[in-house]
């Protein structure tokens, strides 16, 4: 009994998977030598043949290494982990005795009860043996069963001996026929488990447990566990007879009805109003999951979440541009709207996605519990260039409407002005726009700040404000204000399953399509708006009018800073102005020879200052000559000058310093 069970525990603890190595590999080896690695296989399988032949005679102390049969498998083990040519370790390799072939009627037969038109009850087929090998090396073997790895064994408390697989079969042989056609149901099949388990726990725990010839004694804390695991498997039996007196014969279809079906159950599920497309397009090869939602997730709302857009997305996202957004158990489509909240808590609205910072996002959709992850696509086309994740997010919080504000700038223009006071046009349309703005803060671009007051009566939209200073005719007041924005509602939900997949496109699924796409598809141009081309500015020139200064000022002023107000000499006007001057023949020739004159000096005079510029010119090259060769001279002397001028100041400063 001692040897089956270590033969036992040596399969289960072969059987188990380490995922780290699965996925990193045996990363010790990679940096062994060959004679270490072949060290290890042979302790390996030293440990293997003597656990196997445990109750053997002590005559063999030696094994033989395990060779390969193939000259192909004749390689080192360091080769084995350190060619690059190596299998990778973090993927799953499956060969061919692995996998099932389906194409097999008897394979396929295997799993006919694991559908609807297969059967659902569990009927204990312990006399055919055909059966009991199908179901036990095929797919509908039962889990929980494990008499196989059980084995025989004996109940040392109460004396009982419980057999394995062959044991069970030969004791049933003899068995009526009606025992062996008898259904049982998943609770009696669950008794029987227990009960197996419970005697096998039992010998485990056992205070004295011979191994090989010797006896293990437990301590105190052993016995404790030992007897806590005696009252909680007491207590589980009586809460298992309590149960069966409760539900009575029934008591499986009561037990479904108050608690509901148990993990590990196989259900029969029936939905209706199922479109015909979903049976018509259904595609064999991609699996369905069935999923469950709570009654709040079944409602539409505005949903708040923070929101980053992809880095590896090509482009910045835009406002009310339609993204399709997974979220729990839903694909659907929305118009985000974004928006940042600054420091007073104030959700300012944003046109476009920020550069590597989070925003926030709010879309119309169905309501999901916060801090559910959120994946955002433009596009669900397999043939889309580029990354297709346009961003990612998590849910915020959930509600009917979220405060959303946009900047808005209200411009007018004084039309009177009165010292500190002025009247202000073309900002409101009406006196009741105006009454709702009373109290609030203008300004002119100049910087000069004021405060609205009052409307003005039979004017539509004047209105009198106040000023730090008297404000110009040409000055613009405008006001900031704050408007609310309000997403807009759409919930578009992918239908992607009933549609044909194999000839599926993007606009056979009825998604929304952004502008660009539209404008793309159209070929049309990017609209124009006149008023926001830059225009050229023409600004009429300001005259402004004298200083005036008193005369008694003038008099104290030094006579640079006086005004020089010197009235310009113009045109006399009157009659000696506007009368014609005609010349008397004498008069043409002596004006004539005057104009002759000045022509002959202003000729010399041009002639002369050019031959000036050039002598000037030469001179100036010829002392650069004269500098540059006696510039080693001048340097000297210069020194040599400082340095006594240096020195009679140093002698000036010790004598005035000594007396």
């Amino acid at each position: 009994m001692v040897s089956r069970a270590a033969a036992n525990f040596l399969e289960r603890e072969q059987a188990d998977v380490n995922l780290m190595e699965l996925v990193y590999g045996e990363r010790q080896k990679f940096h062994m030598t060959e004679r270490d690695l072949e060290n290890e296989e042979e302790a390996k399988s030293g440990k293997r043949v003597q656990k196997e032949d445990s109750d053997d005679d002590d005559d063999s102390f030696f094994t033989l290494k395990r060779k390969s049969n193939a000259q192909g498998q004749s390689s080192s083990a360091s080769e084995k982990y350190n060619t690059i040519n190596a299998t990778d370790c973090s993927r799953l390799h499956l060969g061919t005795d692995d996998m099932n072939d389906w194409t097999m009627p008897d394979v396929l037969e295997g799993i006919r009860n694991r559908f609807v038109t297969g059967s659902w009850k569990r009927v204990n087929k312990k006399n055919n043996d055909d059966d009991d090998e199908r179901d036990d090396d095929g797919d509908n073997a039962d889990p929980m069963n494990d008499d196989d790895m059980d084995g025989s064994f004996e109940d040392l408390e109460t004396g009982e001996v419980h057999k394995g697989a062959d044991g069970a079969d030969s004791s049933n042989e003899g068995s009526d026929d009606e025992e062996n056609e008898e259904e049982e149901t998943d609770e009696q099949i669950r008794e029987r488990l227990r009960a197996q388990k419970s005697a096998k726990r039992a010998v485990e725990d056992d205070d004295d447990v011979e191994i090989g010839g010797q006896k293990r004694n437990k301590d105190d804390e052993d016995e404790e566990m030992t007897e806590v695991m005696v009252e909680a498997k007491r207590l589980r039996e009586e809460q298992a007879k309590r149960n069966a007196e409760e539900f009575g014969e029934e008591g499986e279809d009561m037990r479904l009805q108050l608690e509901g079906f148990r993990n590990g159950l196989y259900v029969r599920i029936e939905f209706s109003g199922v479109p015909a497309e979903f049976v018509r397009y259904y595609d064999p090869k991609n699996p369905i999951v069935v999923g469950g939602l709570p009654n709040m997730e079944d409602s539409l709302g505005l949903v708040r979440m923070r929101f980053k857009k992809h880095r590896w997305h090509k482009k910045i996202l835009k406002t009310n541009d339609p993204l399709v957004f997974s979220i729990g158990w839903r694909r659907f489509q929305s118009l985000p709207m974004y928006s940042i909240e600054d420091t007073n808590e104030r959700h300012r609205y944003l046109k476009y996605t920020p550069e590597h910072m989070h925003c926030h996002a709010t879309i119309f959709g169905p309501m999901c519990p916060p801090n559910t992850g959120v994946l955002a696509f433009q596009t669900l086309s397999n043939n889309a260039e580029g990354f297709r994740v346009s961003g990612t997010g998590v849910v915020l919080e959930l509600d009917h409407k979220f405060n959303v504000v946009k900047k808005l700038k209200l411009i007018g223009t004084p039309s009177k002005i009165h010292k500190n006071t002025a009247f202000i046009k073309g900002m409101f349309n009406t006196e009741l726009e105006v009454a709702k703005f009373e109290g609030a803060s203008v300004r002119t671009v100049s910087g000069v700040r004021g405060r609205i007051k009052k409307a003005l009566r039979g004017e539509k939209g004047d209105f009198r404000a106040t000023f730090e200073d008297k404000i110009l005719k040409s000055d613009l007041v405008f006001c900031r204000t704050w408007v609310p924005v309000e997403p807009k509602q759409l919930y578009n939900p992918v239908t992607s399953l009933l549609t044909n997949v194999k000839g599926a496109k993007k606009s056979t699924l009825g998604l929304m399509k952004t502008t660009y796409e539209l404008r793309k598809e159209q070929k049309l141009a990017v609209p124009v708006n006149p008023d926001s081309l830059y225009k050229p500015i023409v600004r009429t020139e300001r005259k402004f009018s004298a200083l005036k200064v008193p005369k008694k000022l003038q008099a104290n002023l030094p006579f640079a800073s006086k005004p020089k107000e010197d009235k310009k000499k113009g045109a006399k006007k009157g009659y000696l102005a506007s009368r014609a001057v005609v010349l008397e023949p004498e008069e043409k020739k002596k004006y004539g020879f005057m104009l002759r004159v000045n022509t002959v000096r202003r000729d010399r005079e041009a002639t002369r200052k050019e031959r000036q510029s050039q002598r000037n010119a030469e001179n100036l090259k010829r002392k650069q000559r004269e500098e540059k060769q006696f510039e080693g001279v001048h340097k000297a002397e210069k020194k040599a000058k400082y340095r006594a001028e240096g020195k009679e100041a140093a002698y000036r400063a010790q004598k005035a310093a000594r007396g």
